[in-house]
Parts: C-alpha cells; sequence; structure tokens
C-alpha cells in the first residue's frame, strides 16, 4: 500500500514518488510472472508426462490455453501499468483534492486489477501442479 509522506518538497511529489514506487513494485512482479510464464510454456510442451494418463492431451491442451489467456492478460496489465507510469506525472498539476482523488482512484483500480491476476495466476500455478502430480514418465 502506498503511504504518503510529506515532510520535505509538496503534497504532491512526494505522493507520486509513491504511487511510482508501487509501480516499479509492480514490474517486479510482472516480470518474475513473465518467466514463470515462459517456463510452464515450456514444461506443458515437453514430452514429460506419461503416456497411460486418460484425457492428457486434451488436459493440457486446457492448461495451454488458460495459460495463453493469462499471458495475454499480463501484457495488457504490463501496457497498463506503463500508461500509468506516464500518467502520473499529471498529478504534479494537481491543485485540488478531487485531482488528487482521481489519480489514487486509478492507481487502487490497477492495484486490484493486479492482485486479481496474481490471484488467478497462483491458482492457475496450484491447478497445474496438482495435476502433475504422480503423472510425469520415471527417468530410465
Amino acid at each position: 500500500m502506498t503511504t504518503l509522506i510529506r515532510n520535505h518538497g509538496s503534497a504532491n511529489e512526494k505522493t507520486v514518488e509513491g504511487l511510482l514506487k508501487d509501480t516499479r513494485e509492480w514490474d517486479k512482479q510482472l516480470y518474475t510472472s513473465s518467466e514463470e510464464l515462459t517456463f510452464l510454456n515450456q514444461f506443458l510442451t515437453a514430452d514429460i508426462f506419461s503416456r497411460e494418463i486418460p484425457n492428457l492431451f486434451e488436459e493440457l491442451f486446457h492448461f495451454s490455453n488458460t495459460l495463453e489467456a493469462l499471458k495475454i492478460e499480463k501484457i495488457e496489465l504490463h501496457q497498463s501499468i506503463s500508461n500509468h507510469k506516464n500518467d502520473l506525472n499529471g498529478m504534479l498539476e494537481c491543485e485540488d483534492i478531487s485531482c488528487e482523488s482521481f489519480y489514487f482512484s486509478e492507481h487502487k483500480k490497477l492495484e486490484k486489477k493486479l492482485d486479481l491476476f496474481l490471484t488467478k495466476f497462483n491458482s492457475f500455478q496450484s491447478d497445474l501442479f496438482r495435476f502433475c502430480t504422480n503423472k510425469l514418465r520415471m527417468a530410465i
């Protein structure tokens, strides 16, 4: 969460600084999820699953489709965060509370979208890992 610090400089500068700090943290989280998405895509397409699993290819196809949807959502979210970072400079022009409230509101909406994405992604990973339990081929 953003904490407003108003000790030095104008209130807007400190507020913008805090919001930009949040967006940098969000970028880190999305970068990590990008790496995980890449790995999971390679994992799903690897020839590592036991052939005796009923509906194996249907299950893998379902996971692949979900993974692709998450990848698209992550790209869109990253673009929204990038746009938001650029828009935050406009907050320095604010002269009243309603103007600042607009930027805080947009920031909160984006934070909720990120939280929802990360929750869905974590749930997907858990489902995939549960599916894979005892379904990998044994190395010979």
